[in-house]
């Protein structure tokens, strides 16, 4: 199985949470990619197997949201895209459509598994590719801050094959307030938190999304 791993923290550093999920997917006999923020100039060397979205020069148009990215989280990028201003977020999702595009056609995905439900998880919908996105708290509570935010979010939940909850609150949420209107909910969704054992889950979640596409 190809799996196309996209994260919202910066995936700059090796020794990054999805480049270490990546190692343990190949260690099952999974090949994996990371596309993900970056901070290096893309004519710089990337780490093997990255893909990376080059926001430090769009970022410097907003203080918060640079230090979001150069803060390197996952979750201060998800909450600072909430207050970014609407020409720059679009700025920001066209500079990463792109490399998601080009991350997609260049692994060939069997399917794509998106870190965090912010931004990048329509984009990674819109490749075509069974996608699977891992859900937070922070993620829902950032996309409820701004209505724009909650209709991309909602739309890429709803076109995901599998939903993975963080936690049984989240989980909770999701059929609470952002799936209500998903009949097949309650067979989309998981639960399990992101962990560095948490291989064999995302391998697992993929190829259902992967049989949901096929019908199988």
């Amino acid at each position: 199985m190809r799996i196309l791993l996209v994260d919202h923290g910066c995936c700059d550093h090796p020794a990054a949470r999805v480049h270490a999920l990546r190692r343990h997917l190949a260690a099952l006999g999974v090949s994996a990619t990371v596309c993900g923020p970056s901070t290096v100039p893309g004519l710089e060397r990337q780490p093997p197997g990255m893909h990376g979205i080059h926001l430090h020069d769009v970022a410097a148009a907003s203080r918060p949201f640079l230090a979001a990215v150069r803060a390197g989280t996952a979750e201060e990028f998800v909450a600072a895209v909430a207050d970014v201003p609407a020409r720059l977020l679009g700025l920001v999702r066209e500079t990463a459509r792109q490399m998601i595009a080009e991350a997609a056609d260049a692994a060939f995905p069997d399917a794509i598994f998106v870190l965090h439900a912010g931004i990048l998880a329509d984009l990674a919908i819109e490749t075509g590719a069974p996608v699977v996105v891992h859900v937070s708290a922070v993620d829902l509570d950032a996309a409820a801050r701004r209505p724009s935010l909650r209709r991309l979010v909602a739309a890429a939940l709803g076109s995901s094959g599998v939903v993975v909850a963080a936690d049984a609150p989240v989980a909770s949420a999701l059929a609470d307030a952002w799936l209500t209107a998903d009949p097949d909910a309650s067979d989309r969704v998981e639960t399990w938190p992101l962990a560095d054992d948490c291989a064999a889950r995302i391998a697992a979640a993929c190829g259902r999304a992967l049989s949901r596409r096929r019908g199988a």
